[in-house]
């Protein structure tokens, strides 16, 4: 008998690490992950308010060639992390809107790994389908885990986003901040399955 290829999907609330200091936003991630070794994320931005839109928000255009940067998360950014079950290491994942990306090791908390997988990273970079509108953003990342990735491993994950206005404040979303500070990289805040 043949075997049935397994999937998890669901969706999910961010939200803000200081809400007085945040845009007044819905943020929702709907994920995707596929036993044959991909990880689909879609990231969806509303104002809460019925009056209210995006216009705030500092989002570079989407850039025809991506590109794999450091220091995304120093703007807006769509960001995931992949943990290992049972083990200290993960990936942290950085999305733009402008479509450049890094994917980054970590051998335990906020141990980086050198070099950082960047032949594998390379080969299969995310892929970004972004759709704007004046009262939503929504962001789809495809993300081929193969070959860095052990094969069939479902990855606890963190979902987090970065959100900064035209003024330059940040703002700090993730699906829970079980810390004193806004800190991604927090296994706490992973979703295990």
């Amino acid at each position: 008998m043949a075997r049935h290829s397994v999937m998890v999907r669901q969706v999910c609330s961010l939200h803000p690490f200081a809400s007085e200091l945040s845009p007044t936003l819905s943020i929702r991630v709907e994920f995707v992950w596929r036993e044959s070794g991909q990880l689909e994320l879609s990231f969806g931005l509303r104002p809460l308010l019925p009056s209210g839109d995006l216009e705030e928000l500092l989002l570079p255009p989407l850039q025809p060639t991506p590109q794999r940067l450091d220091d995304l998360w120093q703007h807006t950014c769509f960001e995931a992390f992949l943990g290992l079950p049972g083990s200290p290491c993960y990936w942290e994942l950085n999305v733009s809107p402008s479509g450049d990306w890094n994917l980054y090791a970590f051998d335990g908390y906020r141990v980086r790994r050198e070099p950082v997988d960047v032949p594998l990273a390379v080969e299969h970079p995310p892929l970004l389908t972004l759709q704007r509108g004046l009262r939503d953003l929504r962001g789809d990342i495809q993300l081929p885990l193969h070959p860095w990735w052990p094969p069939g491993v479902q990855p606890e994950l963190g979902l987090a986003m970065v959100v900064e206005e035209r003024d330059g404040r940040l703002s700090t979303w993730a699906l829970r901040h079980p810390a004193e500070q806004a800190d991604f990289h927090d296994r706490r805040a992973f979703l295990s399955f």
